[in-house]
């Protein structure tokens, strides 16, 4: 059990760190860039059903 806790724990937790780095560097990288906004679009086809509408 002493093991686990001086040894895995922090090599699982530095190797979880690790990959989010890379996971979020990489966006940079990518040929879409997806470091812009979402495309804002009207996801109701027939307009008659909209939110907050009685």
């Amino acid at each position: 059990m002493q093991f686990i806790r001086q040894q895995v724990v922090p090599i699982v937790t530095i190797l979880i760190a690790i990959f989010a780095l890379v996971a979020t560097s990489a966006r940079g990288f990518m040929k879409t860039d997806l470091a812009q906004p979402a495309p804002i679009e009207n996801i109701y086809s027939d307009n008659t059903t909209t939110p907050n509408q009685p």
